[in-house]
């Protein structure tokens, strides 16, 4: 059934999936008798698929669609600058959209005197934070952590632990990255937590506190060969997972004793997602680089890495050593300036509405204890602001994705998390409000309660 207690209607989309398979790579999208939907049209929190059926979104597409679907803002300026200049050669000629949105980052970065080199994917952002920190520090090996997720590039590649991506190219990332476990709160260290990092902790019975993690870091960097150490401030696909309090602050610390640069991937936590502009702002840790996506572009494919060592490149002598034909496309650039801009100028109505959110899951787990659902399936809270997952520690790995296809049936798109796939995940529009969350959360009991 939908949110407005109709039956589900399939059949446009699923002729729609049909045809979709005999054109694209089989390993792209997964496909099944109920999932996924054709998507047809969208606005603010709500998508209609291709058979007319209404759903609330509750990952925004990834997070991307910060400001919510069809912001008529967003489209002024889309509108605006496709009347203009569509396409433009961003390392040869470049054009005024492009200096007015790498001002604009200048401006909002934690930095003094910020440079950023623009391009399109998450994935391409990390690459270029990468080789900026091998030219910095003449060093040409990683450190990351486990559950992190920073894109599927090769270069980023390297920094994963999970072999669903990793699987078939080992020989080529060998050698290049250092995986730490993730560190356990207490919390997670009573519920068992198998998810963290089985590989390095399967022949101990120690368990990853934080201090233990601290040490085999150190260990790592001792050999000063790590060119920077990666990590999300909050890890997002990874399962909404924050770090413990001051851990963050102890990596930057050892990190710069041996001469190793601290990179943030902001790709999918930057620019509001976590009720601060960015999520380092929670830690009060700058990084070295600071990487964004996502948000960024407000629908258009847009990232870019920021910091103050970009000028360890030198200066282009006419053929750029980091580049591509998109770099700094005008209509990205310009629609990511007003997004940004208005993501800035709505923030404190976001993170007032945050107060209501908090409201909202204190009235479902009130529900769910009241219901005795506790007993058969634990469950806990984890993440930070328009960040949130519900993580189901004792379930078998794929629960969460179950949970998902039901409440896509209910008219609620969610997406399951961490590695285990045990997290349920919310990372809606910045303009959700609690109402919206007491509908899917009711909607969740009801899934939970079969």
């Amino acid at each position: 059934m939908t949110s407005r207690g109709r039956t589900r209607k399939t059949i446009e989309s699923k002729r729609w999936l049909a045809r979709l398979q005999k054109v694209e790579s089989p390993d792209v999208t997964y496909v099944s008798d109920t999932f996924p939907i054709m998507m047809k049209k969208a606005r603010g929190m709500r998508i209609t698929d291709m058979d007319g059926n209404s759903y609330l979104d509750f990952t925004a597409c990834f997070g991307v669609m910060a400001l919510g679907h069809g912001n008529p803002l967003l489209q002024r300026a889309m509108r605006a600058q496709s009347a203009k200049l569509v396409h433009g050669m961003g390392d040869v000629h470049p054009t005024a959209s492009k200096v007015l949105l790498l001002e604009l980052l200048a401006r909002i970065s934690p930095y003094d005197s910020a440079k950023s080199v623009l391009s399109l994917s998450g994935g391409e952002a990390m690459e270029s934070a990468l080789k900026t920190a091998m030219v910095v520090t003449g060093r040409h090996q990683f450190a990351s952590f486990s559950g992190g997720y920073h894109g599927l590039h090769f270069g980023p590649l390297a920094l994963s632990d999970r072999n669903t991506f990793t699987r078939g190219f080992e020989p080529w990332l060998e050698g290049k990255n250092h995986v730490i476990p993730f560190p356990l709160t207490r919390s997670e260290m009573s519920l068992g937590c198998e998810e963290l990092d089985e590989k390095f902790y399967q022949n101990t019975h120690a368990l990853p506190h934080w201090d233990t993690v601290l040490e085999k870091l150190e260990d790592v960097l001792r050999g000063r060969k790590i060119a920077a150490v990666v990590m999300e401030p909050l890890q997002g696909r990874g399962g909404e997972r924050t770090w413990p309090s001051g851990f963050i602050s102890q990596v930057e610390k050892l990190a710069h004793q041996f001469g190793t640069m601290l990179i943030f991937d902001e790709i999918y936590t930057g620019l509001g997602r976590t009720g601060s502009l960015f999520a380092s702002d929670h830690e009060g840790v700058v990084p070295d680089l600071l990487v964004l996506g996502k948000a960024l572009g407000g629908g258009l494919p847009l990232s870019a890495c920021v910091g103050e060592c970009l000028d360890a490149w030198g200066k282009s002598t006419g053929e750029a050593r980091h580049t591509s034909t998109f770099l700094g496309h005008p209509l990205a650039c310009a629609v990511g300036h007003a997004a940004v801009s208005e993501i800035i100028r709505r923030l404190p109505e976001f993170k007032r509405e945050l107060l209501h959110v908090e409201k909202s899951f204190g009235k479902f787990f009130e529900a769910y204890a009241a219901a005795d659902l506790h007993k058969r399936i634990p469950i806990q809270l984890r993440g930070r602001g328009f960040m949130r997952g519900i993580w189901f520690p004792t379930t078998n790995p794929g629960f969460a994705a179950q949970v998902s296809e039901q409440l896509l049936e209910l008219g609620f798109i969610t997406l399951p998390s961490g590695p285990r796939g045990d997290v349920l995940s919310f990372t809606p529009p910045l303009i959700a409000r609690g109402k919206d969350f007491d509908l899917v959360l009711k909607a969740l009991l009801q899934v939970l309660a079969k």
